[in-house]
């Protein structure tokens, strides 16, 4: 083989491991600087709960959407786990044109304490959100069901619509 083809060869090796050694380096750079799509940690839903004497309290109406001052409604936050992460925290919010930080009281049973502890919601405009359970939030992993069992007590009269979801992070 004649030099300049020996030297030609070894220029063209040469230049396509530099372009796939790039190649390769850019992929691992982008895996690195861009996040991954995560799947959600839990589903949650909101479902009718029986309260049936837990913590005291008598049975009452499930949420609906229109409430009415002095009323007391039950529902129910049941999330199960997805994949395993820690500080999972289960939220809760009432959505109602011009709501309150006073228009709602809200509380979830503590099995541990057999009692009603208080949420503290937080304005957000037209709506009002807390957390459910404990501030930190609590271990999740796939095959996780925890029902929370809520009590709300209405201040106002109108027309509201109740959500959850979960904030991990």
């Amino acid at each position: 083989m004649q030099p300049r083809v020996r030297s030609a060869l070894l220029a063209l090796v040469i230049m396509i491991m530099l372009v796939s050694t790039a190649y390769l380096a850019a992929g691992a750079l982008h895996d690195r600087l861009a996040p991954e799509p995560e799947e959600p940690v839990a589903d949650v839903r909101l479902v009718a709960v029986a309260i049936g004497g837990l913590g005291g309290e008598e049975e009452r109406s499930p949420l609906l959407a229109t409430l009415n001052v002095g009323g007391k409604y039950d529902i129910g936050i049941r999330v199960q786990g997805l994949r395993s992460e820690g500080g999972v925290r289960t939220m809760f919010s009432m959505e109602c044109e011009g709501i309150d930080k006073g228009d709602v009281d809200v509380y979830y049973y503590d099995p541990g304490s057999d009692s009603w502890k208080p949420v503290a919601m937080v304005d957000g405009g037209d709506s009002l959100q807390g957390i459910v359970g404990p501030p930190n939030g609590v271990a999740v992993y796939y095959g996780y069901d925890q029902l929370y069992k809520l009590l709300i007590i209405s201040h106002i009269d109108g027309k509201c619509t109740p959500d959850a979801w979960v904030e991990w992070g």
